[in-house]
């Protein structure tokens, strides 16, 4: 049940809703919070479960994790060692087991077979939906516990809540239990915040459904062409697509949720600040996906030394960071390489080049950082290594293919590339914080009706969103979101 869906939309959302604000009022002041957390809980419980619906020892699975889990935060109260290795653990190998089984055999297979031995495989170990997600959550919990930054949930249903509520729980953004345990407790949805997330919430499915798939119609044109047989501006014009597709779509699915949550009392911290417009990559990683960089960081990269060991010390754990950012990504060569050519690129800057970057003309810096991204979303997007070095010698002009920009070109992209584009800079933002200035300004009268006037456009804005987000959903044209795969 994706959230762009009728059947979310329409149907799941609506009854959602209505039983968590009106159930509550059916019973004595004090219960009330307990039977909206239990609605809310059941409800997404239901949610997941219908999401993996063709093989339902998944949900058996996320709750056996949920109760492993609390159980290793309480045991980390008493014993913080013994509860850490055992969380770390049991998290890590059922994320091994289900996302890298099937490659590790298959490797090693290769491998063997080079040595004069018979080839084997295992049988095809599906993966659970958000295992990557649920996983990392839960292991920062318990950390957090051990590490006494927090105290252990003692309510199963609140715990519960915090594994399985469902705006977050299919792709993130990775919300730490710190985070949440207040709104756990007590979380009022005023009319503002109500309001707020019905817009972030339209903001999000025109992001996916208007923009990213768009983008993506001209991204798979590129990338499920032969390589030799595209020229370089096909090839461009397709890894540019797929870059704003990638961006827009997990951008859009971060909206939603945060959207969602608001609906629900629930305040998600931001996941993205406008990675394109970085100046360096190092700046990339502090505005893309910032829930998982900074999962990264304090549970992986400080724990490593971070950079207090030298600077041969620095840059292997930079290295070991975005290997293994790469491997959470997909079981793939393609991911391990592309987690680290990031991690060249931070130890590049690092090594002395982000000094000789602050003192670069601004542009040159922003087109360093995007060519150095884009060059990583080839691997990102492609099947295998060697599509990956088909499209590179694409780029480079170097196969001669005749496929030029126009045979993929979509006539949607005369309106979505543009808005793309200007919408990757913090153009609302900016122009928010103008009108604001203005208000502040302006005689008392003055500021009124820029604000009398500033609202209806606010709101038909949304509402023109609302009718073409509706068109794409009742034709069922939406395409997956990307980071369900992993």
């Amino acid at each position: 049940m994706e959230f762009p869906s009728p059947v979310f939309l329409y149907l799941f959302l609506p009854i959602a809703l209505v039983g968590y604000h009106l159930a509550p009022l059916l019973v004595p002041g004090r219960a009330r919070h307990s039977v909206s957390s239990g609605f809310l809980f059941a409800a997404s419980v239901f949610f997941y479960a219908w999401g993996v619906r063709e093989d339902f020892r998944f949900v058996y699975l996320l709750l056996g994790s949920m109760l492993a889990n609390y159980a290793f935060a309480r045991l980390g109260e008493r014993f913080p060692r013994p509860a850490i290795l055992l969380a770390v653990g049991f998290n890590l190998g059922v994320l091994v087991w289900f996302k890298f089984a099937n490659f590790l055999t298959a490797n090693l297979s290769e491998l063997w077979v080079t040595t004069g031995g018979q080839s084997f495989a295992l049988a095809k170990v599906h993966l659970p939906l958000a295992v990557s997600f649920f996983t990392f959550q839960a292991v920062s919990y318990v950390i957090d516990v051990c590490r006494r930054d927090i105290p252990a949930e003692r309510n199963l249903l609140r715990f519960g809540l915090y594994v399985f509520l469902f705006p977050h729980l299919l792709a993130g953004p990775i919300v730490r239990y710190a985070d949440l345990a207040g709104q756990l407790r007590h979380r009022p949805v005023g009319l503002d915040r109500f309001a707020d997330g019905c817009r972030r919430l339209i903001v999000g499915l025109a992001k996916k459904l208007l923009l990213a798939d768009t983008f993506a119609e001209v991204a798979d044109a590129a990338f499920n062409t032969p390589a030799n047989e595209l020229s370089a501006s096909a090839a461009w014009l397709g890894v540019t697509c797929y870059a704003l597709q990638i961006y827009f779509d997990f951008g859009g699915y971060t909206d939603m949720a945060i959207g969602l949550g608001k609906l629900f009392g629930f305040d998600f911290a931001e996941n993205f600040k406008h990675p394109y417009s970085a100046a360096s990559v190092t700046d990339f990683w502090r505005r893309w996906h910032i829930s998982l960089s900074t999962w990264f960081r304090d549970y992986l990269y400080i724990p490593l030394g971070g950079n207090r060991g030298g600077r041969w010390k620095t840059y292997r754990n930079l290295l070991v960071v975005f290997l293994l950012c790469g491997l959470w990504h997909g079981a793939a060569w393609t991911f391990v390489l592309w987690g680290l050519m990031h991690g060249g690129f931070l130890i590049l800057e690092r090594a002395g080049f982000g000094a000789v970057l602050e003192k670069a003309w601004a542009p040159l810096r922003h087109a360093y950082t995007l060519l150095a991204v884009l060059a990583a979303w080839v691997l990102f997007r492609s099947s295998g290594v060697e599509q990956a070095a088909g499209m590179y010698s694409a780029m480079l002009g170097l196969t001669g293919g005749t496929t030029v920009a126009a045979d993929i070109w979509n006539p949607k992209l005369l309106v979505a590339l543009p808005v793309g584009l200007l919408a990757c800079l913090p153009v609302v933002p900016w122009l928010l914080a103008k009108k604001d200035s203005l208000t502040k300004r302006l005689p008392e009268l003055q500021a009124a009706v820029l604000e009398a006037v500033a609202q209806p456009v606010g709101v038909l804005a949304l509402a023109a969103l609302l009718v073409g987000i509706s068109v794409q959903v009742v034709a069922s044209s939406y395409t997956p979101f990307i980071y369900f795969k992993f």
